[in-house]
């Protein structure tokens, strides 16, 4: 009886190492690739600018923001800004209406972002925003902010159904708005689902270590701590690629049922470089 007793301790002695093996092994697999992954894309001394050559600096802004002080944010030569509008099939940020009429009040050029959930309709989403958001000739494209972060997750079986939710949603933006949408994304979101599948759309790259080469885009956004005059707390930074005149002509391009807001912008915005001590 004994004997019995000691070979059934010695058993659940075996299986509770190795059990706890198992999970130490999983543990530090987790812990490395987390690390690995803070390492690539976050773990850097952040990176230098060249204003020269991306003279068109802005940023994006959330309720996570607080109340800011837009005329602050304009002296600080931010130009232009996305505000987060909605999330989701119903989800509206609270302070997008206050950061959206302010902002343009202080001559800021702003575009709006709509965060897409995986698990949710395209069109139903892409509804969402446009309930929200009015935009002008002279405000940037609606954007679509497709991330594997927040609870955004898929597997092999759905990734299909992702992809084709986010063509849905994209379709409905720009039926609406006659313009193409931006799409914003990671490097890794970028892998996943955008390339091969959405190339001709205008990229908002988000990698913070060192300057995207291997990807075209349009906006980068380099850092997701930046120190701005009238925010509180950290804010996103964004470059736009290219110069002023480049900046105001992706808004109102060359026709010339625009061109008198194109010269009269481009003029105020060579002045306000000027002064600033920044040419593009």
């Amino acid at each position: 009886a004994n004997s019995r007793k000691q070979a059934k301790r010695r058993r659940k002695f075996v299986i509770w190492s190795v059990v706890c093996l198992l999970l130490l092994a999983v543990g530090y697999f987790v812990y490395s690739y987390g690390l690995d992954y803070y390492r690539k894309y976050y773990a850097c001394p952040g990176v230098k600018i060249d204003y020269y050559r991306y003279p068109v600096t802005g940023i994006d802004v959330s309720s996570h923001q607080g109340n800011i002080d837009w005329k602050e944010v304009y002296d600080s030569k931010v130009y232009f800004a996305f505000i987060k509008a909605t999330e989701g099939e119903n989800f509206v940020d609270k302070r997008f209406t206050k950061n959206w009429k302010e902002a343009k009040a202080n001559n800021i050029i702003v575009g709006a972002y709509h965060f897409f959930r995986f698990n949710k309709e395209g069109k139903e989403q892409a509804y969402n925003f446009i309930n929200r958001v009015e935009l002008t000739e002279e405000d940037l494209p609606p954007v679509l902010d497709v991330e594997l972060y927040g609870g955004n997750k898929y597997s092999a079986e759905t990734k299909s159904k992702v992809i084709s939710e986010i063509y849905n949603c994209l379709r409905t933006l720009e039926r609406h708005y006659d313009k193409q949408p931006i799409i914003y994304t990671n490097v890794e979101t970028y892998q996943n689902f955008i390339k091969g599948n959405f190339d001709d759309y205008d990229l908002w790259l988000c990698k913070l270590c060192n300057e995207p080469t291997s990807v075209k885009w349009k906006f980068w956004q380099y850092n997701h701590k930046g120190d701005v005059p009238g925010i509180r707390s950290e804010v996103d930074l964004n470059i736009f690629n290219g110069n002023y005149s480049d900046f105001i002509n992706y808004i109102y391009g060359k026709n010339e049922k625009n061109s008198a807001y194109f010269r009269a912008d481009l003029n105020a915005f060579c002045g306000v470089l000027c002064v600033h001590g920044v040419r593009g």
